[in-house]
């Protein structure tokens, strides 16, 4: 096997590949999580959520969004940093829906590659897209989780996708009817006539 092949390193905290594929369009990872930015530009790929890699353990979820907001705030309504309960440490990655899909260009160029700014830290981000996609699905992936039940720093944020509230924070709707089906049953649904 030929071990100069920078292609095969996707661990340790290095920079992951960046490509040209065969028609020399920017490719940032591989497979279907990998992003293409042309494709992205073009409005053929126009996934919306991506996944935030290597991020210093140290990193509270206000700290990286801080980082965010200096340049992107206004442009996302999900953000996740999930938190390891015991240690009271991030688990190295977060998630971020965008409003618009090609706000992630400017995002990937922004923080792909490079190391991140607090606690010397040698990580380096690396920026894929999400298997859960768009804002909808991670709010139906969340609002019955336990998380729901923890203090604000351990659960999901959402903010407005529109309008003159774009960008400000959105109460995570309540549990939905399915797990909580104390009540009465769903409206008489099933008729045996």
């Amino acid at each position: 096997s030929n071990s100069s092949n920078s292609n095969s390193n996707n661990g340790g905290g290095r920079r992951r590949h960046n490509s040209r594929d065969g028609n020399g369009s920017q490719a940032i990872g591989d497979g279907e999580f990998g992003l293409n930015i042309d494709h992205i530009m073009q409005g053929v790929d126009r996934r919306t959520t991506v996944m935030i890699r290597n991020i210093p353990n140290k990193y509270t979820q206000m700290a990286v969004l801080e980082e965010i907001n200096q340049h992107f705030k206004g442009t996302y309504d999900f953000f996740y940093l999930p938190i390891d309960f015991k240690n009271k440490c991030n688990v190295g990655y977060a998630f971020i829906n965008f409003i618009e899909f090609r706000a992630i260009v400017p995002f990937v160029c922004k923080y792909h590659g490079r190391r991140w700014n607090n606690f010397n830290s040698e990580k380096v981000c690396a920026i894929t897209y999400a298997r859960i996609q768009g804002k909808a699905s991670m709010i139906s992936r969340f609002q019955n989780s336990s998380l729901m039940d923890k203090s604000g720093e351990f659960r999901p944020l959402l903010f407005q996708s529109t309008g003159a509230n774009r960008g400000l924070p959105e109460p995570f709707p309540a549990c939905s009817q399915k797990f909580n089906n104390k009540s009465k049953g769903r409206g008489g649904s099933h008729s045996s006539s």
